[in-house]
């Protein structure tokens, strides 16, 4: 079992030193607790992910203040105004160390004052890193108040040479009070602005603020799993909260056509770059909320046409509305996968009325948390 000095401390891992096999099976227990008033039996093993340690392609880190100096690492575990100042993460990469530390040491000889949630004071708030696991490269995006803009010309000619392997690296300013990693604007210091990676047989390009599953090998699975359960046959397939657009492109080949449907627009953008990056002409993206989107589908012909549907909706799971919507809708197959299991047994408590379940798979892509992926296949009693 390796071992982080952070255990315990750092908020970043919910389940410190919990042997492997032992969070699979508590995450097994879950699962089974969530879907027992459904008679399904005995389930299948829960899938590990293929990776345990360095398996994030993507970490928000935060600035703060730690026994009076400048912290650059992820909230102390039950507070939201502590930064604990990592020396180590096991979840990243074996480059996060050095990426912290010279970043760190950057703002320290800068004397740029990290961001304060209580006193709304300070100019250095987020260090976000964006990693192709099977491309190598890297994406660096460090979010300031607007006063970090004075501080460009040092990022691009003493912060960015030291920093290890990064081939697009970014400067965002916001103005909001609220602790979320997003900037209203961006200032493209290097590289292309996104990074690409590979899932499967598919070439993805990722811009900073669009989704995209953060366990590379673990989305692999997902997708090989979601794209064997997904019937092929002649019509329209739809991809709902479709992101950059991983699934939908993979489900190409089962259905005519396949549209995705997206409310992040930069993400779509990101979808339809991706579908012209690897050839694929019958996949549209839809830059629409879900269940505006549902309604409006539900008057054209593609109603006549649907031959599935694969949701995978926010931890949240499916806003009432588009709930609603879908039923209306009354696709013959649904795939339904979530990330957290409290919302899929809200939602199945409406779907079982109509659909029956043929198919679960656990899967772990969040080695090290609490949190487990459930896919389920939903056949039309």
């Amino acid at each position: 079992m390796i071992q982080c000095q952070h255990f315990g401390v750092c908020g970043g891992c919910g389940w410190p030193g919990v042997p492997y096999e032992e969070q699979l099976e508590r995450k097994m227990a879950a699962v089974t607790g969530v879907l027992a008033p459904f008679e399904l039996g005995d389930l299948p093993p829960i899938l590990p992910s293929p990776e345990r340690w360095f398996y994030r392609n993507k970490m928000e880190f935060a600035f703060g203040t730690a026994d009076g100096s400048l912290a650059l690492g992820l909230r102390r575990e039950g507070r939201f105004d502590q930064v604990v100042s990592l020396q180590e993460c096991l979840v990243l990469s074996p480059d996060a160390p050095r990426l912290l530390e010279t970043v760190r040491s950057w703002a320290e000889q800068e004397h740029i004052p990290p961001y304060d949630l209580r006193r709304h004071q300070g100019v250095l708030r987020y260090l976000i890193i964006r990693e192709g696991k099977h491309t190598v490269q890297r994406m660096v995006h460090l979010i300031g108040t607007p006063e970090l803009q004075t501080h460009v010309p040092s990022l691009r000619e003493r912060l960015l040479p030291e920093l290890p392997g990064v081939t697009t690296m970014l400067v965002g300013y916001t103005t909001r009070k609220s602790d979320v990693a997003l900037a209203e604007h961006t200032e493209l210091l290097s590289g292309p602005g996104w990074i690409e990676e590979r899932l499967l047989t598919l070439q993805f390009r990722i811009s900073p603020s669009a989704f995209f599953q953060t366990n590379t090998a673990g989305a692999e699975l997902l997708y090989h799993t979601v794209a064997a359960w997904v019937p092929s046959r002649p019509g329209v397939l739809l991809d709902l909260y479709a992101g950059t657009g991983g699934m939908t492109l993979t489900l190409a080949g089962a259905a005519d056509r396949v549209i995705g449907v997206e409310s992040n627009a930069a993400a779509v953008q990101d979808a339809e770059q991706n579908a012209q990056l690897n050839g694929i002409t019958n996949c549209e993206f839809v830059a629409e909320d879900v269940a505006v989107f549902l309604r409006r589908i539900a008057l054209s012909q593609v109603l006549t046409q649907l031959s599935a549907v694969v949701v995978d909706p926010p931890r949240a799971g499916m806003h009432p509305k588009a709930m609603a919507a879908l039923l209306e809708l009354n696709p013959p197959c649904l795939v339904y996968v979530s990330c957290n299991p409290q919302a899929l047994a809200r939602d199945l408590q409406q779907l079982g009325v109509y659909y029956r379940i043929t198919a679960v798979q656990p899967i772990d892509l969040f080695p090290h948390t609490p949190h487990v992926e459930v896919v389920l296949r939903l056949d039309h009693r």
